[in-house]
């Protein structure tokens, strides 16, 4: 019987962590792309929009497009707009245009409006937590992964995640998936079986 390697093992714990967290990961690149739009139109405003767009006429190459912008809000740095890098979580995301912007790429936007600034902040927050909670599940799933040293251990032992992670069990030690009946039941609507 095949053994459940390191390696695959750190494939399942990886695997558990996206099916769990991959919504919540799409939430913050939708709140990550609306704060980015909202802080653009914060910085560049209709007089600017119009005189760039007579300078792109004129010289099309003179205004650059950026995917992100990188924003100072009270203090902290960070990049909004940007594509959503994750260790834990990969899934694909919508293209954008990008935006139009006169500046040096070191430059940073500062966020004048204190609300805004909050939200730019609290955004930063809940992306850095992400991350560590993601961790944190990914090495309390490798710990139960580690005890199991077969196909067959981890699917008598843990049968709610093989649904998840049982295409990474190694053909040799496969086994039949374990179903609970009272859920197939349920999921069919069948009514529990009377004793007459």
């Amino acid at each position: 019987m095949s053994k459940l390697t390191k390696s695959i093992r750190e494939q399942m714990a990886r695997k558990l962590v996206a099916y769990r967290y991959t919504d919540e990961a799409k939430e913050l690149v939708q709140l990550n792309r609306t704060l980015a739009d909202r802080v653009y139109a914060h910085v560049y405003t209709k007089p600017i929009l119009d005189a760039m767009a007579v300078i792109q006429k004129a010289f099309p190459k003179a205004i650059n497009k950026d995917q992100s912008l990188t924003v100072n809000a009270g203090g902290w740095r960070l990049e909004l707009g940007e594509q959503l890098h994750s260790r834990w979580v990969k899934f694909e995301q919508a293209a954008h245009g990008g935006y139009a912007q006169v500046r040096q790429n070191w430059e940073a936007y500062s966020i004048t409006d204190e609300k805004l600034a909050e939200e730019v902040k609290a955004f930063a927050t809940r992306k850095r937590d992400f991350g560590d909670v993601c961790e944190t599940a990914y090495h309390e799933a490798l710990s139960v992964l580690n005890t199991m040293t077969t196909g067959k251990k981890l699917a008598e032992a843990w049968p709610e995640a093989m649904e998840v992670i049982g295409d990474l069990v190694p053909e040799g030690s496969r086994t039949l998936p374990v179903v609970q009946v009272s859920a197939i039941n349920a999921k069919f609507g069948l009514p529990p079986k009377t004793k007459n």
